[in-house]
C-alpha cells in the first residue's frame, strides 16, 4: 500500500522549562533505551539538576537539557560540559537509601502539582518496586548507582560539544549527547518530537560487572527474576516467590497456579557448574503418569526447540535442557543469565501449550 506522509516544518521551544516538561512526561524519548525518571530539580550542593534517571542496571543518569544550540547562550560551551560533571559527583556517594529519598520527594512534587505529569510516571511508592515495575526485575539495595551517567540534550548539538563530548568519553566520563526537536504540522493540528543520540556509547561500558563467584541462590534468583516476567501471565502468582519452594534450595522448584495445568509438573533449575559441570532446566513429574504420557505424545514440540525428552524416566527430568560448564565464569555474564531465563520461560510456555492452558 502507498505510504501517506505529512509534511511538518521545525518549531522551537520556548523554554527550557517546556523541553524539561515534554522529556519528563515523556522519557522514552530519552536516549535509546529505556530510562526511569525518578527526581526533577532535586537541591544538591552544586544545584538543581534537571532530570535524574535511572537505566535498567541502576546506574544514575543525569540529564542537562539546553533549549536551541548547545554551549550558547544561557549555558557556555564550558558550562554545559561542567554542570552535568558536578551533580554526577554529588550523586555518587548516593546508597539506595538516598536515591528513594529523592523519589520520595518526586512524588510528592507530582500529587501536589508541582509537575504536571501524570502520576503514572510514580508506578509504585518505594524506588525498588517502581524499579522492578519499569524494568521487569529486581535489583539488589547495593547494586544502586554503580556509576554515574551524564547526557547533554538540546535542540542542536555543535560539533564543538560533540568533540568535546567525545573527548571527555576517552577519558572515562560516561558523556552522551543528544538532539531533541519539535516538528509542526503544516495546519499547526499535530506536533513530532525526533531524537537522534548524537554521541553514544556501547551499554556494556556502563553494564555492572559481577565480583568474584555468586552464590549459588543468588543465581538461581537472578535467573528467575528474568523468567517471570515472560511467563507470568501464564503461571499466576502476584510475585515469584509465591510460585516458587526456595531460591537457595539444591534445585529451585516453579510451580505453576494455571487451573489448567497440572499440579503435579513443576519446572526445577539446577545451577552445579563445580561439581556436576552442568546448569541444567527440567520438567518434572510427581506421580501422574497421564500427565508423563501427554508429554512424550507432544515429544516433537519440545525437541524441535532443542529440548531432550526422556521416554524411560517418569518423574525427573521427563524434558531438559542442559548447559556444560565447569566453572562461575559464564554465569556472570548477562548474556549467559539471559539465554538460561528464556529456555526456562520457553520450557514453561511449551508445558502450558501441551496441556491446554492459555494465558489468563
Amino acid at each position: 500500500m502507498p505510504v501517506q506522509t505529512e509534511p511538518h516544518e521545525q518549531t522551537h521551544f520556548e523554554s527550557e522549562f517546556e523541553l524539561e516538561q515534554i522529556l519528563n512526561a515523556a522519557p522514552e524519548a530519552l536516549l535509546d533505551e529505556p530510562v526511569f525518571i525518578f527526581s526533577r530539580q532535586p537541591s544538591l550542593d552544586p544545584g538543581l539538576p534537571d532530570l535524574v534517571g535511572l537505566d535498567q542496571y541502576g546506574n544514575v543518569i543525569v540529564f542537562e537539557l539546553k533549549k536551541g544550540l548547545s554551549g550558547t547562550g544561557s549555558a557556555s560551551e564550558e558550562t554545559i560540559l561542567s554542570q552535568p560533571q558536578n551533580y554526577a559527583r554529588a550523586l555518587g556517594p548516593c546508597d539506595y537509601d538516598d536515591l528513594n529519598e529523592l523519589y520520595q520527594e518526586y512524588q510528592q512534587q507530582i500529587r501536589s502539582g508541582e509537575w504536571a505529569v501524570d502520576e503514572s510516571l510514580i508506578p509504585a511508592e518505594s524506588l525498588d518496586d517502581a524499579f522492578e515495575a519499569v524494568f521487569g526485575r529486581v535489583l539488589k539495595p547495593r547494586d544502586y548507582n554503580q556509576y554515574q551517567r551524564m547526557v547533554i540534550v538540546a535542540e542542536t548539538i555543535t560539533g564543538q560539544t560533540a568533540e568535546n563530548v567525545r573527548y571527555l568519553q576517552d577519558q572515562g566520563l560516561h558523556l552522551q549527547a543528544q538532539e531533541v526537536q519539535l516538528f509542526e504540522s503544516a495546519d499547526g493540528a499535530s506536533e513530532t518530537l525526533a531524537t537522534t543520540v548524537v554521541v553514544d556509547y556501547d551499554d556494556r561500558r556502563v553494564r555492572p560487572s559481577r565480583v568474584g563467584n555468586p552464590t549459588y541462590d543468588e543465581v538461581n534468583r537472578e535467573i528467575l527474576e528474568r523468567v517471570y516476567p515472560q511467563i507470568q501471565s501464564l503461571v499466576g502468582g502476584s510475585t515469584l516467590g509465591e510460585l516458587v519452594n526456595s531460591f537457595d534450595s539444591r534445585e529451585p522448584r516453579l510451580h505453576s497456579e494455571h487451573p489448567d495445568h497440572p499440579e503435579a509438573v513443576e519446572f526445577s533449575l539446577r545451577v552445579k557448574p563445580r561439581t556436576d559441570g552442568q546448569v541444567r532446566v527440567t520438567l518434572d513429574v510427581d506421580n501422574d503418569e497421564d500427565a508423563v504420557e501427554t508429554i512424550r505424545e507432544h515429544a516433537d514440540l519440545f525437541e524441535e526447540h532443542g529440548f531432550e525428552v526422556s521416554h524411560t524416566r517418569s518423574r525427573h527430568r521427563v524434558v531438559m535442557f542442559t548447559w556444560e560448564m565447569d566453572s562461575f565464569e559464564p554465569l556472570n555474564q548477562d548474556e549467559v543469565l539471559d539465554e538460561i531465563a528464556e529456555t526456562f520461560a520457553l520450557l514453561v510456555e511449551l508445558s502450558h501449550e501441551v496441556f491446554g492452558a492459555p494465558p489468563q
